[in-house]
């Protein structure tokens, strides 16, 4: 495996789990019933950006890899019209 596909797949776990413990937070109160409303809203909050963070490391390397592939089809075009 090379270092981008590591990164993509963590970066996937991350998200899958910060989203799937926000659900499971908001669906099964009573795993946090001791724990306060602004307790509660804080720790999804966090996790929430934890999530947003992931995304946008998603996004980057996917745009990453249409920079890197971009100069190439650049020299496919050229020598078409050439």
């Amino acid at each position: 495996m090379n270092k981008k596909t590591v990164v993509v797949v963590v970066l996937s776990v991350i998200l899958f789990l910060s989203v799937s413990s926000v659900l499971v937070i908001n669906g099964f109160p009573d795993l946090t019933y001791d724990w306060t409303v602004e307790s509660k809203s804080i720790l999804k909050q966090y996790i929430k950006l934890l999530g947003f963070i992931s995304v946008m490391g998603l996004v980057y390397t996917l745009v990453e890899g249409f920079k890197k592939t971009k100069p190439e089809d650049q020299d496919a075009e050229n020598e078409v019209i050439q």
